[in-house]
């Protein structure tokens, strides 16, 4: 049995633990307002984008955009994975880590060259222990990640599949859709397929309205095409960061109550032991009073 003084510090080291815990909790509840801010604002702006963009690539007859077709004979995809730089947020790496090492399977098994690229230096430390080769690696991108500064990537990707030295790019993240509902998840950024396809379950698709184009219709498609895969990625590393503190808070919420219920259970064991050792004094103080008679 432990000694009543080893369960004072062992309960004192818990409640340390606790104390970290607890600070860290409110700190990515506190963060986890500011993203969920951004990816619920954002949210409206890039869905409507793309039923913009669907609906002129459908009524805009015609009109080809090299973003709206396949690269036949580029045999190059880009795999961008997001992770979190810092650690202590449960399971939200490891489901995307494995997400990512099951795409670049599926991927080599196609006969693909895989370009893999990472953000954060979780998901760096544990690709590169797989023995995955990385070819970019990012760490400046977190919870004040600016629009700009994805933009910058999404215009390298567009470059690439506008000279066709890729045939795709596949982002490996977190969807976010509550702070009860988030998931791994493989998004195709590229190529902008599928855009004007029939809905599932073979029902019509609603009939294509006459537009009048000013400026023309190749103009429009031009500026909104780019500004559509601009705004997706953008949505994706939102939705990554709001994910990747929700992770955090929950992680953090059941470590302070696992600690809340250890320094219960240590005051328990501490006050047995205490009991016992006063309960042996008084036996001893008797068994001495019992000799001096």
């Amino acid at each position: 049995m432990s000694t009543s003084r080893e369960i004072i510090k062992r309960r004192k080291s818990v409640g340390n633990i606790h104390k970290i815990t607890r600070t860290m909790e409110m700190i990515a509840t506190a963060r986890f307002k500011k993203a969920h801010n951004r990816a619920v604002g954002a949210k409206p702006y890039t869905e409507k984008i793309t039923q913009l963009v669907a609906t002129l690539s459908t009524a805009a007859e015609g009109i080809e955009h090299p973003l709206l077709r396949k690269n036949e004979e580029a045999h190059r995809t880009i795999v961008l994975v997001l992770t979190s730089n810092r650690g202590l947020c449960g399971g939200y790496n490891g489901n995307i880590i494995r997400l990512a090492a099951r795409q670049i399977e599926l991927l080599r098994n196609a006969q693909r060259e895989i370009d893999l690229r990472v953000s954060g230096k979780k998901g760096m430390g544990a690709l590169r222990f797989m023995g995955h080769t990385i070819s970019r690696s990012y760490t400046e991108f977190d919870e004040k990640t600016t629009y700009e500064a994805v933009e910058a990537l999404a215009d390298e990707y567009i470059d690439l599949y506008r000279r066709g030295e890729i045939d795709a790019v596949r982002v490996v993240y977190t969807k976010f859709v509550s702070s009860a509902r988030h998931w791994a998840e493989v998004t195709g950024l590229l190529p902008l397929v599928g855009l004007t396809e029939e809905p599932e379950g073979g029902k019509p698709a609603a009939p294509v309205e006459e537009y009048i184009y000013s400026p023309t219709a190749e103009e429009i498609m031009n500026e909104l095409i780019p500004t559509m895969v601009r705004t997706e990625l953008f949505q994706c590393f939102i939705d990554a960061i709001v994910s990747e503190q929700v992770a955090r808070m929950n992680a953090m919420h059941a470590a302070t109550d696992n600690a809340e219920q250890m320094i219960r259970a240590l005051t328990r064991h501490y006050n047995r032991a205490r009991q016992s050792n006063i309960t042996s004094e008084l036996l001893d103080i008797l068994g001495g009073a019992e000799a001096l008679r």
